[in-house]
């Protein structure tokens, strides 16, 4: 039976300092409080090499993204069957850096609109629908980069150009805005104005509301 909570944090691309700076704190914070925490990454060509996969499959991440889609649902799927699900039945908490979203974010962004629905199906076997025991975010934390910001970031200093420019990153950002609400989300104003501890201090209230 689950007894743990579940929290992930998403975030445009370009917002990946200020999500892991609020998981830092946020992993910090709850076991000074005594909880046991458990972090788990998102379903990235990163995360498939640390589970073995693209050895075994010799998978050329990053070519076809339609059947990414796929692959990253399997990957997925192993996560919350080896590393999620087991920690919530012991009472754990679990961050995870981006899930659900930012898959479905990415093949949104792409074009890849047609059949969305399907889409979302597929993503939600991925978490453990046809077997009755699927795993749903207990919150979801959007870490809002502004869009201008996120682009200077990623497309200026780490040189990585997306097709689109600004509007690429304006599209990705609505679109999880859009997508907060079936997710149990919340905003957190992630802007570069602001200081890490305020980021941190807004993270910590959204979370201790649910435990």
């Amino acid at each position: 039976m689950r007894k743990g909570k579940f929290i992930v944090f998403e975030g445009i691309n370009g917002s990946g300092a200020q999500v892991k700076a609020a998981i830092v704190a946020l992993h910090k914070s709850l076991t000074e409080k005594k909880l046991e925490v458990v972090e788990c990454a998102n379903p990235d060509s990163g995360r498939v090499k640390e589970l073995g996969f693209e050895s075994l499959l010799n998978w050329s991440f990053g070519s076809d993204l339609r059947a990414d889609f796929l692959f990253e649902c399997a990957v997925r799927s192993q996560i919350f069957t080896n590393i999620v699900r087991p920690a919530l039945e012991l009472n754990k908490v679990v961050l995870c850096k981006q899930s659900s979203i930012s898959s479905l974010a990415n093949a949104h962004v792409s074009g890849t609109t047609q059949h969305f629905d399907v889409l979302r199906l597929l993503e939600k076997i991925s978490r453990g629908h046809l077997f009755d025991d699927e795993v749903y975010p207990d919150l979801t934390i959007f870490m809002d980069v502004p869009p201008e910001e996120a682009c200077e970031r990623i497309e200026d200093v780490l040189q990585i150009h997306h097709e689109g420019g600004l509007e690429y990153y304006r599209h990705m950002q609505a679109f999880y805005l859009r997508e907060l609400k079936r997710w149990r989300g919340v905003r957190v104003d992630a802007s570069f104005s602001r200081s890490p501890e305020e980021i941190s201090a807004d993270v910590l209230a959204a979370v201790k509301a649910i435990l």
